[in-house]
């Protein structure tokens, strides 16, 4: 409990961080010297701020007068002050209505005097009020509007509590990617501003955000990191904090590195001689003793700290503690002493849970006595002067209220119910919107798909074509053997082209075997042709596709332009590897190059094969269609004297 909540009190000591009790001598020195009521006024409310911690209830003193001296001067600026520090007096001591009521008259006054800044502190203070009702969207909105207003004023310094603020209110809706954010720019900003315990701060609210996402090592580093910049400035109070929060988190898995941290968190507390914050640890040390079954330690810890927390005032220390020692007697077996400490712990959370509400129903009790009082005096006053003339006006006042009741509650309605008829035909709107959007994306991928249907049913005849010329070239050499047995080939290769035509795309393995039995039959035709068709045995594992018949162009184009022509050793290999989130296949020759293709079949660099231009045509219809980044790139092979050694095609697929 203890380390979750250490954020929130990190994030309540960063709002509080200007208030400074040692000012109040000289600021009362000021107020004595001043000259006018406006000095005056300006003083008080500062007097106000300053005094709240350390005496709230000369705070309060100070801040009523402040309020009723800038009332009567008119000075709507320092009547904002005045309501702005009083709200925060209120929120501190726990009463939330009275401290929104207070704030909403800050508000009002700095908005209708256009003073961002002071508006950005305002809403700032109600998003704290928020987060303690539990509201955290409302909170997280109050911040939010602070920000805009606070870089608008271009005040660095509150920019960079309020990306705070906000970091922590993402962080209790459990939108921990966004507090990251936050958090990471609010430290960025310490850092330029050189607020060394502020980057703290920021350390110790990321660590915790990594600890609820279970990256206890970014925890730790970052528990670490706020342990350095804290032992620079000498700061006790945080340095035990951070390891009362790293004993916290290596409790559940390492509990001896957990008992050294606590250790240490004690000393710091010793040297701070802050037995509320002593107590809390102590707790948590007695909890883990507890549970790694060191029951003697255990009980002598907790009898310390509960000494120390009976003396702390806290009372949801002191309920935390009697549910503790409930534990500790289950584990004795004493049932008595467990429903004893239970009973305790049950009195003191209904205690915590009623006395805010009580207090502030005795508040509005004792203000509407006292106002109802004034009013029965100025009635009486009033009687006693002129009754019929009374009588006369309250008539009048009753039936003008009546009417205007009536009139507010027909406009209430009819602007009820305008609000839901246009709440209806937005909702209807958006309906509408959204079925159009998904039927466009419906539209454009059909005609996607019909695109690269096309281009298949080109690239089949072509594929066709091309086969058969082949077979057509051995007859006519007078190879009728080879050329049976070359079309008895084609036809178990047409059967896989007929298989592969169904689907958009096949697996890697699929494509190699199709490449294996096309290069089979070009070899028969092609005396000396070597090849081979390589997979990176990892996309087999993970049942990598392409798509289907893409690589045959390409190899076709090989054997065709650069193969057929070049005399002796004839070599072709082809490999499909991982490369990165995509297929990269290799398509690498030792022909005669592209310029030597061009020469020597079609007499002109401009040539281009009518395969290749629909296979380029439906990678660049898939990248459209699918996403992604696929490419071919086409690179000459020289050897060491410079002369063409063949070709690599590189598709990435």
């Amino acid at each position: 409990m203890r380390s979750l909540c250490s954020t929130l009190v990190i994030g309540l000591a960063i709002v509080a961080s200007a208030q400074d009790a040692s000012l109040v001598p000289g600021i009362r020195t000021e107020l004595a010297a001043a000259t006018n009521d406006t000095l005056r006024a300006d003083a008080l409310a500062r007097l106000c701020f300053n005094l709240i911690h350390s005496d709230p209830d000369s705070a309060r003193l100070c801040g009523d007068q402040a309020l009723a001296l800038a009332t009567r001067i008119g000075n709507a600026r320092a009547r904002g002050d005045a309501h702005n520090n009083l709200g925060w007096l209120e929120a501190q001591q726990g009463h939330l209505d009275s401290a929104d009521h207070h704030l909403d008259q800050a508000l009002a006054l700095f908005r209708k005097a256009g003073r961002r800044e002071h508006i950005a502190v305002t809403l700032s203070n109600k998003g704290w009020v928020a987060g303690k009702r539990g509201d955290q969207v409302g909170a997280l909105t109050h911040f939010l509007d602070a920000l805009k207003y606070s870089e608008q004023a271009r005040d660095t310094a509150s920019t960079s509590i309020l990306l705070y603020s906000i970091g922590i209110a993402y962080r209790k809706t459990s939108d921990h990617a966004q507090a990251l954010d936050f958090l990471e720019r609010s430290a960025a900003l310490e850092r330029v501003l050189g607020r060394t315990s502020k980057q703290a701060n920021c350390a110790v609210a990321i660590g915790n955000t990594y600890r609820e996402l279970g990256d206890t090592a970014r925890a730790l580093e970052r528990l670490e990191q706020a342990a350095t910049l804290y032992a620079s400035t000498g700061d006790h109070q945080g340095l035990g904090l951070v390891a009362e929060n790293r004993g916290d988190l290596l409790a559940p898995r390492d509990p001896a590195a957990a008992l050294l941290a606590y250790g240490r968190a004690r000393a710091h507390y010793d040297t701070l001689h802050s037995s509320t914050d002593l107590a809390y640890v102590l707790r948590s040390l007695g909890a883990l003793l507890l549970r790694t079954g060191q029951v003697a330690e255990a009980t002598e810890v907790l009898r310390t700290g509960g000494s120390l927390a009976l003396g702390s005032g806290d009372a949801e220390l002191r309920m935390n503690y009697a549910l503790t020692l409930a534990e500790l007697a289950r584990v004795n077996g004493d049932a008595d002493a467990v429903f004893e400490h239970l009973q305790r712990h049950l009195a003191l959370k209904d205690s915590l849970q009623g006395a805010d509400t009580q207090r502030e129903i005795a508040r509005l009790r004792t203000a509407f006595d006292t106002e109802r009082k004034e009013k029965d005096n100025a009635l009486l006053r009033a009687q006693n002067r002129e009754q019929a003339e009374r009588i006369r006006r309250d008539r009048q006042r009753l039936t003008g209220i009546a009417v205007i009741a009536a009139l507010a509650l027909i406009a209430a309605l009819l602007f009820f119910l305008n609000y839901r008829q246009k709440r209806r035909h937005a909702t209807l709107l958006e309906a509408l919107n959204r079925k159009l959007a998904d039927s466009n994306r419906e539209i454009t991928e059909i005609n996607g798909l019909l695109e690269l249907k096309l281009l298949r049913s080109q690239m089949n005849p072509h594929f066709i074509y091309n086969s058969l010329s082949s077979a057509a070239r051995m007859t006519q050499a007078g190879l009728q053997v080879e050329a049976l047995a070359y079309l008895q080939g084609f036809a178990r290769l047409l059967r896989q082209v007929l298989d592969h035509s169904v689907d958009d795309r096949v697996s890697v393995e699929a494509e190699a075997d199709f490449l294996r039995q096309y290069l089979k039959l070009e070899a028969v035709r092609l005396e000396g042709l070597t090849y081979s068709v390589e997979v990176d045995p990892v996309l087999l594992n993970d049942d990598a596709e392409v798509p289907a018949l893409i690589v045959q162009p390409f190899v076709e184009n090989a054997v065709l332009h650069g193969l057929s022509e070049k005399p002796g050793e004839r070599r072709l290999a082809v490999r499909f590897e991982r490369a990165g989130g995509h297929v990269r296949c290799t398509i690498t020759d030792n022909g005669v190059g592209r310029n030597g293709a061009g020469a020597a079949v079609h007499g002109t660099r401009d040539h281009r094969s009518l395969g290749m231009q629909l296979t380029r045509e439906r990678l660049l219809l898939l990248t459209r269609r699918l996403g992604g980044e696929r490419s071919v790139h086409i690179e000459d092979l020289h050897d060491a004297g410079g002369a063409s050694a063949g070709t690599r095609v590189t598709l990435l697929l």
